[in-house]
């Protein structure tokens, strides 16, 4: 009952410091390498360009590349009265990623399943978006942690953005995250 309780607690959390942002994007794919930070990354710029209030969530915990594709390796994040503050990048776009915690940009992120939720935990609790038009989330290749975390946790996630290219390895893997979209009831 105790655990439950506590469950309650942080999915309201999660839900209030999601009620700001209209629309909740996923990006994924079964395979790596296919281009899902870059569609993410170009998503984000497109809808900022276009006088959209957009947030990047850099999902991708041991492997995060959005800070390097939008020039901004070099950022830390900073706290405020309302939660952790993302990254601006211009007055429309703003990032969060695990990149800004590491002291070296090539510092190996080495952890295990446990960390990563509490990361994931921590980042959809406490950073503070203020009001977005969309938030793009970038996920990491696979099915498991992260993705299953994501779905299980975001309310209205309008829907999945699966990204692959056309080698026989790499639609292997995607139909793996169009399985999983449908097990989640999100819309490809």
């Amino acid at each position: 009952v105790k655990k439950q309780a506590e469950k309650a607690k942080e999915k309201t959390k999660i839900m209030k410091n999601m009620e700001k942002i209209k629309h909740k994007i996923v990006i994924m794919s079964g395979k790596g390498g296919v281009g899902k930070t870059t569609v993410a990354t170009n998503l984000a710029i497109t809808l900022a360009n276009n006088n959209q209030k957009v947030g990047i969530l850099d999902m991708d915990l041991t492997g995060p590349n959005i800070p390097k594709m939008l020039g901004i390796e070099d950022r830390r994040l900073m706290g405020s009265e309302d939660g952790i503050l993302p990254a601006e990048v211009t007055p429309n776009l703003t990032v969060v990623s695990s990149a800004f915690l590491l002291e070296k940009r090539d510092a190996a992120i080495i952890w295990r399943g446990p960390m990563k939720m509490g990361v994931i935990k921590q980042l959809l609790e406490e950073v503070y978006w203020g009001e977005l038009d969309h938030l793009i989330i970038d996920l990491p290749p696979g099915t498991s942690d992260e993705p299953l975390s994501v779905a299980q946790t975001i309310p209205e996630t309008d829907g999945i953005v699966i990204v692959t290219t056309p080698q026989d390895v790499a639609l292997l893997d995607v139909r793996k995250s169009i399985n999983f979209a449908k097990a989640v009831n999100i819309p490809i």
